[in-house]
């Protein structure tokens, strides 16, 4: 396996170069931004041909075959909301060749989206990651414990079980040490902690919320894990909890902490580095953040500068950052302080059990024609309401609620309930998991509170 790692490094080391020499030539971060507009323009005219819905903009607005300026682009290019990808479907789709594979994601309302892509989308962006990490002194033959989901054993049947062994071999080829951040319950993750003392990984990665409910479950072992000397620990698919989430990281695992930025539909979009903040990966995605948003930051929307199945254009993630500078006009961001807010919650069961949002996401995700889905939790009675165009079959719910057992067993138990909209908050928001009472100040006060990995 130690070999194996080894020749992965050495097959990644030289385009992981290359992207380090572009990420950071000796340009000022007006020529950055040009070599953007430039990259933009060579996907343009493909984009105007082979997407429909582009294609027909272009003819009724009379766009330009190539824009003169980011300002100009901004002012003829609609934005694209997840609204606009449910409602216009595969008009957004190249139609030169067809989809290799499939995002999926829930996003934070709990809305699920299918985008189509392409294989070269994952080499076009693979080498950011291994980038950022760099920065923290990570290769891609380092041992890691990853907190993370475990979809792989939710499916039925054979090919469920087929992918289930493919995802094992494939984490022991990789070096990956896999535990589940479904059940955060204190001894569960306490169980955590032995595995990563068993398994002396260079660093750990996993979603910031499990993290943060890890580090305050072991926190009394943070001399036994400063022996690991971990090169970091990696916080991804949510916000940091708390302002003490970074400090109480840093010092429970005894290594720097990292954050990543990106989402299934994008890829990596930004990391922080170590002299603090983020930098975006402007090779591959031009970040526009110049409209206020409702939390006091600035709206992120994206720009793909690479070919994909479906070209982002203007794409609004939901997402809000705080830029480094306040005067920033925010066309084109090139590094940022912080995202705001972003925080995943979790369901209390009457046992006491946690459970981490993303165990619904992926139990969810199995089933088809679901077009949005909340669990709503009231004291400890728990409901899963879904929105369809019709009622899912009594197989489906029967297959929705066996996929839910096998993350606990009293998931299993819960409604599961067909509506017509879901419960929003006071803010008028649509949360994925909505906790109200007594759970609700829980999930506040109890444990102060994604990019695809392998």
């Amino acid at each position: 396996m130690w070999l194996i790692r080894k020749v992965r490094d050495a097959r990644m080391r030289a385009g992981i170069a290359r992207r380090r020499a572009a990420h950071h030539a000796a340009l000022d971060d007006a020529a950055r931004r040009s070599r953007q507009l430039a990259a933009f323009n060579r996907l343009w005219p493909h984009i105007c041909v082979d997407v429909p819905y582009y294609a027909g903009l272009a003819r009724a607005h009379s766009l330009p075959r190539e824009f003169v300026s980011w300002e100009q682009f901004a002012a003829a290019l609609p934005v694209m909301t997840r609204d606009v990808v449910r409602r216009e479907g595969a008009r957004l789709h190249d139609t030169s060749r067809p989809p290799e594979w499939w995002r999926t994601t829930g996003g934070s309302s709990a809305q699920p989206l299918q985008l189509p892509a392409w294989e070269s989308e994952r080499v076009a962006t693979g080498p950011d990651l291994w980038v950022g990490r760099g920065w923290y002194g990570l290769r891609p033959s380092d041992r890691a414990l990853l907190l993370w989901g475990h979809r792989h054993l939710l499916g039925e049947g054979f090919k469920a079980r087929l992918r289930g062994l493919d995802r094992r071999l494939r984490d022991y080829l990789a070096g990956y040490c896999r535990q589940s951040a479904y059940d955060l319950r204190p001894q569960a993750l306490r169980r955590v902690g032995d595995a990563l003392l068993h398994c002396c990984p260079a660093y750990v990665l996993g979603y910031s919320v499990a993290l943060d409910l890890f580090a305050r479950a072991n926190a009394d072992r943070a001399a036994d894990f400063a022996q690991l000397r971990l090169k970091a620990v990696i916080a991804t698919a949510e916000g940091l909890p708390a302002a003490d989430s970074a400090a109480l990281l840093e010092r429970t695992f005894g290594a720097p902490l990292a954050m990543e930025y990106g989402a299934v539909e994008t890829n990596l979009i930004a990391h922080t580095t170590p002299a603090g903040g983020y930098e975006v990966f402007w090779n591959t995605h031009f970040v526009e953040a110049a409209e206020p948003g409702p939390n006091g930051g600035r709206i992120v929307r994206i720009t793909s500068l690479f070919p994909r199945c479906m070209p982002l254009v203007r794409y609004e993630l939901g997402d809000e950052i705080e830029l480094c500078n306040a005067a920033d006009d925010g066309v084109g961001v090139l590094r940022f302080e912080r995202v705001i807010g972003r925080c995943n919650t979790f369901l209390l069961l009457h046992d006491g059990t946690r459970i981490h949002s993303e165990a619904i996401t992926h139990c969810v995700a199995a089933i088809p024609d679901v077009a949005s889905y909340q669990a709503v939790q009231e004291g400890d009675a728990i409901a899963l309401n879904y929105t369809a165009a019709a009622p899912l079959t009594a197989e489906r719910v029967a297959a929705l609620r066996r996929a839910l057992a096998r993350v606990h067993p009293l998931l299993g138990e819960i409604g599961v309930n067909r509506v017509e909209r879901h419960r929003q908050t006071v803010a008028g928001k649509t949360p994925m998991i909505l906790r109200t009472g007594a759970h609700e100040a829980a999930s506040t006060h109890a444990a102060p509170l994604p990019v695809e990995h392998a």
